[in-house]
C-alpha cells in the first residue's frame, strides 16, 4: 500500500492505520494524500505529510479524544515525519471553509477539535491530478471538482495578505535572516509565480528550477540558495546574512508585483 513511498514515511503511515483501526474502528474509511509526496518532493525533515481522511461520521467528542490519543503517540514517535490534515466527510471534497463544516485536523503536531486546515483549491487541485489513495477508492473515482478562477484569486489572496507581509513587517522581515526563512519565502512565493504564469501547480524546488530560467540573471545566486536550503545542501553565495536578507526582500518585492500583474 505504502511501498513506493519514503521508508520514513511507510512507517508513520502504517503505524497510523495500525492505531486508528485499533483505537476507532470503522472511522476512517478513505485516506488520501496530497501536498509533496503526491507531487514527487518529499523533503526529508522539512516536508510533512499531507492527508485527507475521510471518516464514517462527523467526529464525536468521543472520536477526537481517541485522535488526539492516536496522534500524541504519533508525534513522540516519529518527530522527524509530521501528519498535517483533516478528517472530513465524502461531499465535503472540493469545498470551502464557507461551506465544509468546522472538522477535526492535526497541525504542527497538535490534534484540533474544531476548525480548518488546508481546505483551498490548492489541496484540491493536487488531490485531484496527483493524490494518492492509500484507503477508499481510487483518486480518479472521487466525485472532486476544482474552479480554477477560485483557485487563482484565491491564491491571489494570500500574496496580498500572508506574502506581502516579508517585505513589510519588521516580524516577518527578521525571519529573512534565518535559512529556513530564505527557502520559505523564496520558493514559496515562486510557487505563486510558477502557478499565475503556467496554470499549474509545482512544488517549491520545482518552482526554484522554474525560476531559474524565467527570472533574471542577478537572482539566480539566490534562488540557488534557496533550493539548496530545501534539500538540506546550504551553501551560501552571501557573505553576510543582512545582505542576503535585503537582496530576498527585494527578490520578494519582484516577484509579488509579477504575480499581482500576471493575476489580472
Amino acid at each position: 500500500m505504502t511501498e513506493s513511498l519514503p521508508h520514513p514515511v511507510q512507517l508513520l503511515l502504517n503505524e497510523y492505520l495500525a492505531l486508528v483501526n485499533n483505537l476507532a474502528p470503522g472511522l476512517v474509511i478513505g485516506l488520501y494524500l496530497h501536498g509533496s509526496l503526491a507531487l514527487g518532493a518529499f523533503d526529508p525533515g522539512l516536508s510533512d505529510v499531507d492527508f485527507i481522511a475521510i471518516t464514517s461520521r462527523r467526529c464525536t467528542a468521543f472520536d477526537i479524544q481517541r485522535l488526539q490519543t492516536l496522534h500524541s503517540k504519533l508525534t513522540k514517535g516519529y518527530p522527524h515525519v509530521q501528519l498535517e490534515g483533516s478528517y472530513l466527510q465524502w461531499e465535503d471534497l472540493g469545498g470551502s471553509e464557507s461551506t465544509v463544516p468546522p472538522h477535526a485536523h492535526i497541525h504542527d503536531g497538535v490534534l484540533h477539535g474544531s476548525g480548518y486546515h488546508d481546505i483551498n483549491g490548492v489541496t484540491w487541485w493536487i488531490l485531484k491530478h496527483h493524490g494518492i489513495a492509500l484507503v477508499g477508492p481510487p483518486v480518479e473515482q472521487l466525485h472532486l471538482t476544482v474552479d480554477w478562477d477560485e483557485l487563482i484569486g484565491q491564491m491571489h489572496q494570500n500574496m496580498k495578505s500572508y506574502w506581502v507581509r516579508f517585505t513589510t513587517d519588521p516580524r516577518r522581515i527578521a525571519w529573512l535572516y534565518t535559512d529556513y526563512g530564505i527557502q520559505w519565502a523564496v520558493l514559496g512565493v515562486l510557487r505563486q509565480y510558477y502557478t499565475f504564469r503556467e496554470r499549474a501547480i509545482t512544488s517549491k524546488v520545482g518552482a526554484g528550477v522554474y525560476a531559474l530560467v524565467h527570472v533574471p540573471p542577478q537572482w539566480h545566486p539566490l534562488v540557488r540558495e534557496a533550493i539548496a536550503i530545501r534539500k538540506g545542501m546550504p551553501t551560501s553565495a552571501f557573505r553576510f546574512r543582512l545582505t542576503r536578507a535585503l537582496s530576498t526582500r527585494a527578490f520578494l518585492q519582484l516577484i509579488i508585483t509579477a504575480c499581482n500583474k500576471a493575476s489580472r
